[in-house]
């Protein structure tokens, strides 16, 4: 079960982090942007710590995962296209993580 939620804890934080660099490309430097690529980062060292049995590894969890979620809404209300099905979901996910970061 722990290899699954690596493995499912380092595909959400590089495709957030792929969605982050996108729009840093794109001239889109808003701080929104640039905190989803910090908790993309802070998710892969939660996945690191858990791979090295560190006890802190849950609360790097909930921090990339908070500043991922945090950063998609702002984008999602910045740019007038928000679609709280998606955000429900991501959100869904996260607390699954973060759960799975707590307990294995």
């Amino acid at each position: 079960m722990r290899i699954v939620l690596d493995i499912v804890s380092i595909l959400f934080g590089i495709l957030s982090l792929i969605a982050a660099i996108a729009a840093i490309k794109q001239k889109e430097h808003s701080a929104s942007h640039i905190c989803m690529a910090a908790g993309s980062l802070v998710l892969l060292a939660a996945v690191v710590l858990n791979i090295l049995s560190f006890a802190a590894d849950w609360s790097a969890a909930l921090a990339g995962c908070a500043l991922i979620c945090c950063a998609a809404i702002c984008n999602g209300v910045k740019s007038g296209s928000f679609h709280w099905q998606h955000h429900c979901i991501r959100i869904a996910l996260s607390v699954i993580l973060i759960a799975g970061f707590v307990f294995y």
